[in-house]
């Protein structure tokens, strides 16, 4: 299910029982079953923008010659970067060893870098990882961290006929591979309860883009979500749909693919590439290009689009893991803080926006949707 997707109408009524005597009637409170997420200003530890890479026709992937150089793009995820990054690595990694080169240089340490690093590394071959920001100074360390490999990953006039078929086989490989790391330590992928609360005052807009809604295509892989049951919901007075919901902890998952990538034998290089001339003049013969946004000036990419998101991180709550959303702002608990943001009106939202500045408002404005929703209840 596309986590911008949700049912917002409806509602539920509470049936009393009878009593021997009449009391006032009391006003449904947060459920004891589900502790309350704290959405105070004074909590919130940093906010951070991310401008994720948006290509019309959907992520570039593939090989391009330069003289006797190869490199292998693989770049321009839009919003579909964690969720897709295994499925688009063993491509990516595939079409590098195919002219039997042993020796690879991967541009970009964000996930897709990362993943398609250890990719090749797993083959026995040499990798360098070279980057100017290293993964926890990427942008993909800004991530909302949620299972989402549909989010403006192209748009329908714009995809070649084919490019379902191969999106799907992207996804799915992820999946399985995102699956394998349930469990393990730090737990860098886990399933969390995500509550769509009905009742907000935002109208659905429709969308200037006509952009690409796939998740359907996947939806064996999940169980399906249903009415929350009224004892389970975190506001009794508004109904709400919840289901299982795939979250990234970013961090952790980074130190995990980091680890794993050293441990076999991969190297990291912090180092800043001017021009497409800098990356060409490598020692080694396959460049494999990751670089996300920063693909649209180096390698002059025209059709590269920013989408802006703007993230609010708040104190951790562990004792309160779960994902909430309600009058398009959308929460997550994660392990490294409570992430808040406000997702717009539709998936317009941030298109063709490049401002990386931080607007506190923005996120006031979103603490502020949650923190009334709460009120309402008490």
């Amino acid at each position: 299910m596309d986590r911008r997707v949700f049912l917002a109408a409806g509602g539920a009524s509470i049936l009393t029982g009878c009593a021997s005597t009449l009391a006032p009637p009391r006003r449904a409170t947060t459920s004891p079953a589900i502790v309350p997420l704290k959405f105070d200003a004074g909590r919130l530890m940093k906010i951070t923008v991310c401008l994720r890479p948006f290509r019309p026709n959907g992520p570039r992937l593939e090989v391009e010659r330069f003289g006797a150089r190869t490199v292998v793009h693989n770049y321009g995820h839009g919003g579909s970067g964690w969720s897709l990054s295994w499925g688009c690595a063993a491509e990516a990694a595939e079409l590098a060893v195919s002219d039997g080169h042993r020796e690879f240089a991967v541009i970009g340490a964000g996930v897709i870098g990362m993943t398609t690093a250890l990719r090749l590394v797993e083959t026995g071959a040499k990798v360098t990882v070279y980057a100017a920001q290293f993964p926890a100074e990427t942008r993909s360390a800004r991530a909302t961290g949620v299972w989402s490999p549909s989010s403006r990953i192209g748009l329908l006039d714009s995809a070649a006929p084919e490019f379902a078929d191969r999106w799907e086989q992207w996804a799915r490989t992820s999946w399985a591979s995102h699956l394998q790391a349930l469990g393990t330590s730090g737990d860098p992928v886990e399933f969390l309860t995500q509550y769509n609360v009905a009742g907000g005052r935002a109208p659905r807009v429709p969308e200037t883009h006509r952009f690409l809604h796939l998740d359907r295509r996947l939806a064996d892989l999940t169980p399906d979500w249903g009415d929350t049951p009224l004892a389970e919901r975190p506001f009794p007075q508004r109904f709400s749909r919840s289901g299982p919901t795939l979250v990234f902890n970013v961090s952790e998952y980074f130190d995990r693919l980091v680890r794993l990538f050293l441990l076999r034998g991969g190297r990291m290089v912090r180092r800043n590439f001017p021009d497409r001339a800098a990356v060409l003049a490598l020692d080694e013969p396959v460049v494999v290009n990751c670089m996300g946004y920063g693909a649209k000036t180096i390698w002059g990419d025209a059709d590269m689009l920013p989408v802006r998101g703007q993230i609010g991180w708040l104190l951790p709550q562990p004792e309160a893991r779960y994902a909430l959303w309600h009058d398009k702002v959308q929460a997550v608990s994660r392990r490294d803080g409570v992430i808040v943001q406000y997702l717009g009106p539709n998936d317009d939202w941030g298109y063709g926006n490049e401002r990386e500045e931080i607007d506190p408002a923005e996120t006031e404005q979103a603490l502020a949707t949650l923190r009334s929703l709460q009120a309402q209840q008490e």
